[in-house]
């Protein structure tokens, strides 16, 4: 009896063995500078040294001829983290840069990876440059993807001053089948692209990966890269806690890889962090905080939200933008001359993204309504008595002054309040005015937004037309000047 229990001990053992190999497997491979840009290492490439190389929790880095061994396990990516003077040269037609990196969703996929090797090129290093931070696109079919194309996709395709430009997650809504078609959208745009996952990008069909057809098409879900003397974080905040449920939390392994990540930083290092989840909203926001203390110059960037808006942490070291959707309120409402739902969101904003640009160390940033000129970052109401501005980028932290006919300039003062045009549909839907023949109800509620500005006791002295030019400042790199002309 004594034998069998031993014999029974011994089974599974090696059935144990035999899972954690299924599960985990150690990997080489090799960073070169591929000369002839083909994508396949050769005696004659030279291997780069001290590259660092990730797994999305541990960090290596790579010998003195390119070469790095790394333990991987099933779920994970394997990708470079290059320094600012390398870029990736990908196997795969796509400009979807994490795409070319090696991903693990499942056991066999995992087994048949031996050694990776990252084909590089050197580029000259921009200290001066601009990105697009692209929220929630959220395509639910073939015609929202038609939507998506002829609207947020074209205008992408059509600015070329953008070094890149970072979907937020939510690039669709549940839909898994139409992954592959917001892929071909952005391979179609004029520059590179990352992307992150977004509740609405998981595959709920498949518990034990719910990310298997964001990495098959869009890439890997948790990297980091730099640009300039930027460095960039990226991560999936997406926290399952159910079936369908989740919340917003940056899960064990993140933690350690951010923390592994950051001690590759000087503490006055820009560091972009992007994630679906807004940061108020990740419910261990705390842990990221206490490895970020010291660090003095952190942008956050989310989507997740569809609306607009300005957060600060740490005593302001730490301030995140909310980028809005660029589907705005999921492609519903009053349709344009092009066919599109205006679909504006329930803070006041129009469908958008945020312009980044970084100077440096510094940098600014500017809203981007989908099809409107980049100087409209606001619009105003009106009346008799009282002047309404909703500035989209605004926040408490920012100074609005407002300059009429000419005259002296005035501080206008935040309010909480629901926006002027938000309230008007909201009334049209009650009065069945909205929706039109051929739109579909907006569903806006009475929420208040962020970024209105009010100027009340204005007396004008007859009916003519009025011009104000405004102006709007804080030190977080926002910055405004706009004129309107009143018909009065």
């Amino acid at each position: 009896m004594r034998n069998i229990y031993y014999v029974v001990f011994l089974v599974f053992l090696s059935i144990r063995a035999i899972g954690q190999d299924l599960a985990s497997k150690q990997i080489t491979g090799t960073i070169f500078l591929d000369r002839n840009e083909d994508g396949i290492y050769n005696k004659q490439e030279r291997g780069l040294k001290d590259i660092l190389v990730s797994n999305g929790v541990d960090i290596v880095k790579t010998d003195n001829k390119g070469h790095f061994t790394i333990v991987v396990r099933v779920g994970q990516s394997i990708f470079p983290i290059l320094p600012n003077n390398l870029e990736h040269i990908g196997s795969r037609s796509t400009k979807i840069i994490n795409a070319l990196y090696t991903t693990v969703p499942t056991a066999d996929s995992l087994q048949r990876v031996s050694k990776i090797d990252f084909p590089v090129r050197k580029q000259s290093v921009q200290y001066n440059f601009s990105f697009g931070a692209i929220g929630d696109v959220q395509v639910d079919n073939e015609q929202e993807l038609d939507y998506a194309a002829q609207s947020i996709f074209s205008e992408l395709a059509n600015t070329h001053d953008h070094a890149f430009n970072i979907f937020l997650g939510d690039l669709v809504n549940d839909e898994m089948d139409i992954m592959a078609g917001v892929r071909d959208n952005i391979d179609l745009t004029s520059t590179p692209s990352f992307t992150l996952v977004g509740n609405h990008d998981r595959n709920t069909a498949n518990q034990l990966n719910l990310t298997d057809q964001f990495n098959e098409f869009m890439g890997a879900s948790t990297y980091a890269f730099n640009h300039g003397k930027a460095h960039f974080i990226v991560l999936n905040n997406v926290f399952s806690t159910g079936e369908k449920s989740y919340e917003g939390r940056i899960d064990d392994d993140q933690l350690i890889f951010i923390k592994n990540d950051l001690q590759y930083l000087k503490k006055s290092a820009p560091i972009v962090i992007c994630q679906h989840i807004p940061m108020f909203a990740t419910k261990n926001r705390d842990k990221i905080f206490e490895l970020l203390e010291g660090y003095t110059n952190v942008l956050i960037l989310s989507g997740h939200t569809h609306v607009v808006s300005r957060s600060f942490y740490a005593n302001g070291n730490i301030h995140e933008l909310g980028a809005g959707a660029t589907c705005g309120t999921w492609w519903r409402g009053e349709k344009d001359m092009y066919g599109i739902p205006l679909a504006l969101m329930q803070c006041g904003a129009p469908r958008g993204y945020f312009k980044v640009s970084f100077k440096g160390d510094d940098y600014s940033f500017k809203f981007k309504g989908v099809g409107q000129d980049e100087k409209r970052q606001m619009h105003a109401v009106l009346d008799s008595t009282s002047l309404i501005a909703n500035i989209y980028g605004s926040s408490d932290s920012s100074v609005v002054d407002v300059q009429i006919d000419g005259g002296n300039w005035v501080t206008m003062r935040k309010v909480d309040d629901i926006d002027p045009l938000v309230a008007d549909i909201i009334e049209k839907n009650k009065l069945k005015t909205y929706p039109t023949i051929g739109s579909t109800v907006l569903p806006l509620r009475a929420r208040k937004s962020t970024h209105i500005w009010r100027l009340d006791g204005l007396h004008f002295q007859k009916e003519r037309p009025v011009k104000l030019r405004f102006k709007a400042t804080d030190k977080y790199g926002f910055a405004l000047e706009q004129d309107f002309v009143f018909n009065r």
